[in-house]
């Protein structure tokens, strides 16, 4: 399987790629959305969950924060660069 890079790596990802990137089973991603480990924002696209992978990327540089902590981390995060947090 040829390797991605940055450049043409897809913005949102679904929750088996999702699974992959953590190195979990899908049945996992589903349990850590529903206990608040999990608390990346979810789009819905054409009957699809998707994931930032920007978001991904940042939660795991935080620690993987529960969503009692993340939305704050993020917050700071986006102060500290001059941006929203979205």
């Amino acid at each position: 399987m040829p390797v991605e890079s940055p450049a043409d790596a897809p913005l949102l990802i679904d929750a088996r790629e999702l699974a992959r990137q953590l190195a979990v089973g899908q049945t996992t991603i589903k349990k850590l959305i529903r206990t608040g480990r999990l608390p990346l924002k979810r789009f819905r696209l054409c009957r699809k969950r998707l994931f930032s992978r920007v978001e991904l990327t940042e939660w795991i540089a935080a620690g993987m924060p529960p969503a009692s902590r993340w939305s704050m981390v993020r917050e700071l995060n986006a102060a500290a660069s001059g941006r929203r947090a979205g």
